[in-house]
Protein backbone atom coordinates (compact mmCIF):
# COMPACT_ATOMS: atom_id res chain seq x y z
CA UNK A 1 0.00 0.00 0.00
CA UNK A 2 1.52 3.40 -1.24
CA UNK A 3 2.37 6.40 1.20
CA UNK A 4 0.57 8.80 -0.66
CA UNK A 5 -2.65 7.01 -0.78
CA UNK A 6 -2.25 6.30 3.01
CA UNK A 7 -1.67 10.26 3.22
CA UNK A 8 -4.66 11.53 1.14
CA UNK A 9 -7.16 9.17 3.45
CA UNK A 10 -5.32 10.88 6.08
CA UNK A 11 -6.13 14.50 4.86
CA UNK A 12 -9.49 13.34 3.45
CA UNK A 13 -10.83 13.41 6.88
CA UNK A 14 -9.97 16.86 7.85
CA UNK A 15 -11.39 18.21 4.83
CA UNK A 16 -14.33 16.12 5.55
CA UNK A 17 -14.59 17.55 8.98
CA UNK A 18 -14.41 20.70 7.89
CA UNK A 19 -17.21 20.43 5.15
CA UNK A 20 -19.81 18.55 7.75
CA UNK A 21 -19.04 21.62 10.18
CA UNK A 22 -19.31 24.38 7.54
CA UNK A 23 -22.96 22.79 6.68
CA UNK A 24 -23.81 22.65 10.75
CA UNK A 25 -23.11 26.58 10.37
CA UNK A 26 -24.92 27.46 7.09
CA UNK A 27 -27.98 25.74 8.63
CA UNK A 28 -28.38 27.89 11.80
CA UNK A 29 -27.20 25.10 13.85
CA UNK A 30 -24.27 26.07 16.64
CA UNK A 31 -21.57 23.32 16.59
CA UNK A 32 -20.11 23.27 20.07
CA UNK A 33 -16.84 22.11 20.23
CA UNK A 34 -16.86 20.82 16.62
CA UNK A 35 -19.44 18.56 17.32
CA UNK A 36 -21.10 18.99 14.19
CA UNK A 37 -17.95 17.80 12.38
CA UNK A 38 -18.52 14.29 14.15
CA UNK A 39 -21.98 13.75 14.18
CA UNK A 40 -22.24 14.31 10.73
CA UNK A 41 -20.24 11.18 10.05
CA UNK A 42 -18.24 10.11 7.02
CA UNK A 43 -14.88 11.62 8.32
CA UNK A 44 -13.24 8.25 8.10
CA UNK A 45 -14.82 6.92 5.02
CA UNK A 46 -11.04 7.64 3.15
CA UNK A 47 -9.13 5.58 5.69
CA UNK A 48 -12.03 2.74 5.93
CA UNK A 49 -12.25 2.60 2.01
CA UNK A 50 -8.04 1.86 2.37
CA UNK A 51 -7.81 -0.81 4.54
CA UNK A 52 -11.06 -2.22 2.67
CA UNK A 53 -9.13 -2.17 -0.90
CA UNK A 54 -6.40 -4.02 1.01
CA UNK A 55 -8.30 -6.91 1.20
CA UNK A 56 -10.13 -7.02 -2.47
CA UNK A 57 -6.55 -6.37 -3.59
CA UNK A 58 -5.82 -9.56 -1.80
CA UNK A 59 -8.18 -11.54 -3.22
CA UNK A 60 -11.71 -11.32 -1.54
CA UNK A 61 -14.92 -10.16 -3.37
CA UNK A 62 -16.04 -7.02 -2.98
CA UNK A 63 -19.36 -8.69 -1.36
CA UNK A 64 -17.17 -10.23 1.59
CA UNK A 65 -15.85 -6.54 2.25
CA UNK A 66 -18.39 -4.04 3.90
CA UNK A 67 -17.58 -0.79 5.31
CA UNK A 68 -20.71 1.32 4.03
CA UNK A 69 -22.21 2.39 7.19
CA UNK A 70 -20.99 -0.47 9.67
CA UNK A 71 -21.74 -4.13 10.27
CA UNK A 72 -23.53 -5.30 12.94
CA UNK A 73 -22.22 -8.52 14.73
CA UNK A 74 -22.74 -10.16 17.57
CA UNK A 75 -21.80 -9.28 21.55
CA UNK A 76 -21.47 -10.70 24.58
CA UNK A 77 -22.47 -8.04 26.89
CA UNK A 78 -24.50 -6.25 24.48
CA UNK A 79 -26.91 -7.61 21.38
CA UNK A 80 -24.82 -6.67 18.99
CA UNK A 81 -21.90 -3.41 17.81
CA UNK A 82 -21.05 -2.03 14.89
CA UNK A 83 -17.99 -2.24 13.70
CA UNK A 84 -16.70 0.08 11.10
CA UNK A 85 -14.92 -2.89 8.64
CA UNK A 86 -16.37 -6.43 8.69
CA UNK A 87 -14.76 -8.69 6.39
CA UNK A 88 -16.05 -12.74 5.97
CA UNK A 89 -14.93 -15.63 3.70
CA UNK A 90 -17.37 -18.44 3.19
CA UNK A 91 -19.73 -17.58 5.93
CA UNK A 92 -16.77 -16.88 8.37
CA UNK A 93 -16.32 -13.88 9.82
CA UNK A 94 -12.23 -12.61 9.07
CA UNK A 95 -11.68 -10.11 10.68
CA UNK A 96 -12.87 -6.82 12.48
CA UNK A 97 -11.62 -3.33 12.52
CA UNK A 98 -12.72 -0.42 14.32
CA UNK A 99 -11.84 3.15 13.33
CA UNK A 100 -11.60 6.40 15.72
CA UNK A 101 -10.84 9.89 16.15
CA UNK A 102 -10.17 12.08 18.46
CA UNK A 103 -10.16 15.95 18.09
CA UNK A 104 -9.64 18.69 20.57
CA UNK A 105 -10.49 20.90 22.08
CA UNK A 106 -11.78 18.15 24.88
CA UNK A 107 -8.60 16.08 25.40
CA UNK A 108 -9.10 15.67 28.87
CA UNK A 109 -13.17 14.75 29.16
CA UNK A 110 -12.43 12.24 26.27
CA UNK A 111 -9.46 10.09 26.30
CA UNK A 112 -10.91 7.70 29.11
CA UNK A 113 -14.32 7.49 27.10
CA UNK A 114 -12.21 6.36 23.88
CA UNK A 115 -10.10 3.85 26.11
CA UNK A 116 -13.38 2.59 27.59
CA UNK A 117 -14.75 2.01 24.12
CA UNK A 118 -11.48 0.26 22.67
CA UNK A 119 -11.12 -2.24 25.68
CA UNK A 120 -14.90 -2.55 25.83
CA UNK A 121 -15.66 -3.35 22.26
CA UNK A 122 -12.47 -5.92 21.83
CA UNK A 123 -13.61 -7.72 25.14
CA UNK A 124 -17.17 -7.99 24.07
CA UNK A 125 -16.21 -9.35 20.64
CA UNK A 126 -13.98 -11.50 22.30
CA UNK A 127 -16.34 -13.27 25.02
CA UNK A 128 -18.99 -13.27 21.90
CA UNK A 129 -16.53 -15.94 20.10
CA UNK A 130 -15.71 -17.84 23.40
CA UNK A 131 -19.34 -18.35 23.35
CA UNK A 132 -19.73 -19.67 20.12
CA UNK A 133 -21.64 -16.61 18.63
CA UNK A 134 -19.13 -15.96 16.00
CA UNK A 135 -18.10 -19.35 14.22
CA UNK A 136 -15.22 -21.47 14.27
CA UNK A 137 -12.83 -18.96 13.35
CA UNK A 138 -11.39 -16.63 15.66
CA UNK A 139 -11.68 -13.20 14.06
CA UNK A 140 -8.99 -11.00 13.59
CA UNK A 141 -9.35 -7.19 15.07
CA UNK A 142 -7.87 -4.08 14.35
CA UNK A 143 -8.13 -1.00 16.15
CA UNK A 144 -7.21 2.18 14.41
CA UNK A 145 -7.04 5.98 15.97
CA UNK A 146 -6.10 9.64 14.70
CA UNK A 147 -5.06 11.98 17.04
CA UNK A 148 -5.20 15.63 16.39
CA UNK A 149 -1.69 17.12 17.14
CA UNK A 150 -2.48 20.65 19.00
CA UNK A 151 -0.65 21.90 22.13
CA UNK A 152 -3.58 20.54 24.53
CA UNK A 153 -2.84 17.14 22.91
CA UNK A 154 0.92 17.11 23.44
CA UNK A 155 1.47 19.01 26.74
CA UNK A 156 2.68 16.98 29.22
CA UNK A 157 1.25 16.73 32.67
CA UNK A 158 0.79 14.36 35.95
CA UNK A 159 -2.58 12.18 35.66
CA UNK A 160 -4.53 12.22 38.99
CA UNK A 161 -5.04 9.36 41.14
CA UNK A 162 -7.18 8.81 44.08
CA UNK A 163 -4.91 7.72 46.43
CA UNK A 164 -3.25 4.82 44.95
CA UNK A 165 -0.07 5.00 43.03
CA UNK A 166 -0.54 5.36 39.18
CA UNK A 167 1.58 2.84 36.39
CA UNK A 168 5.04 5.03 36.14
CA UNK A 169 4.73 4.85 32.62
CA UNK A 170 1.91 7.81 32.65
CA UNK A 171 3.77 9.64 34.83
CA UNK A 172 4.46 13.53 33.10
CA UNK A 173 2.50 12.13 29.89
CA UNK A 174 0.58 13.83 27.10
CA UNK A 175 -2.27 12.77 25.71
CA UNK A 176 -0.47 11.66 22.92
CA UNK A 177 1.60 9.65 25.21
CA UNK A 178 -1.57 7.89 26.78
CA UNK A 179 -2.49 6.85 23.33
CA UNK A 180 0.44 5.43 22.51
CA UNK A 181 0.75 3.07 25.08
CA UNK A 182 -2.95 2.50 25.01
CA UNK A 183 -2.50 1.12 21.40
CA UNK A 184 0.50 -0.59 22.37
CA UNK A 185 -0.85 -2.27 25.68
CA UNK A 186 -4.42 -2.98 23.83
CA UNK A 187 -2.09 -5.02 21.16
CA UNK A 188 0.12 -6.53 23.67
CA UNK A 189 -2.38 -7.98 25.61
CA UNK A 190 -4.32 -9.63 23.10
CA UNK A 191 -7.48 -7.84 22.58
CA UNK A 192 -6.64 -6.65 18.90
CA UNK A 193 -4.14 -8.50 16.79
CA UNK A 194 -3.15 -5.21 15.40
CA UNK A 195 -3.54 -1.13 16.09
CA UNK A 196 -2.44 1.79 15.05
CA UNK A 197 -2.06 5.43 15.85
CA UNK A 198 -1.55 8.39 13.78
CA UNK A 199 -1.90 11.81 14.35
CA UNK A 200 -1.83 14.70 12.24
CA UNK A 201 -2.76 19.02 12.82
CA UNK A 202 -5.91 20.44 11.07
CA UNK A 203 -3.66 22.22 8.52
CA UNK A 204 -4.04 20.98 4.87
CA UNK A 205 -0.05 21.00 4.87
CA UNK A 206 0.56 19.29 8.60
CA UNK A 207 2.95 16.47 8.58
CA UNK A 208 1.46 13.36 9.12
CA UNK A 209 2.95 11.69 12.20
CA UNK A 210 3.13 7.92 13.40
CA UNK A 211 4.62 7.98 16.87
CA UNK A 212 5.83 4.31 17.06
CA UNK A 213 6.73 2.16 13.94
CA UNK A 214 4.83 -0.87 15.81
CA UNK A 215 1.53 0.60 15.68
CA UNK A 216 1.97 2.72 12.48
CA UNK A 217 0.07 1.50 9.85
CA UNK A 218 2.72 -0.07 7.28
CA UNK A 219 2.93 -2.30 10.71
CA UNK A 220 -0.89 -2.97 10.65
CA UNK A 221 -1.46 -3.68 7.18
CA UNK A 222 1.06 -5.87 7.33
CA UNK A 223 -0.10 -7.71 10.40
CA UNK A 224 -3.73 -7.80 8.44
CA UNK A 225 -1.81 -9.83 5.33
CA UNK A 226 0.34 -11.91 7.78
CA UNK A 227 -2.73 -12.72 10.11
CA UNK A 228 -4.79 -14.49 6.94
CA UNK A 229 -2.04 -16.01 5.26
CA UNK A 230 -0.97 -17.53 8.70
CA UNK A 231 -5.22 -18.79 9.52
CA UNK A 232 -5.23 -20.01 5.87
CA UNK A 233 -8.03 -18.22 4.72
CA UNK A 234 -6.44 -15.68 2.19
CA UNK A 235 -8.42 -16.44 -0.84
CA UNK A 236 -5.81 -17.08 -4.42
CA UNK A 237 -4.41 -13.75 -5.43
CA UNK A 238 -6.26 -13.07 -9.12
CA UNK A 239 -4.07 -12.70 -11.87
Amino acid sequence: MDQRSFEEAVRSSWAVRESQAAKKLLSGRADTGGRGAVTGGAHLDAMTELLARAFRDAGFPPDSVRCKSGIELPGYFRPTKKWDLVVFHEGELVAAIELKSHVGPSFGNNFNNRAEEAIGTAVDLRQAYDHGLLGRLRPWLGYLLLLEEAPSSLRKGKPRSGGFPIDPAFADTSYLDRYVILCQRLRNAGLYDATCLITSAREADAPIRQPDPEIGFATFHGAIMARLEEIGVLPPRRN
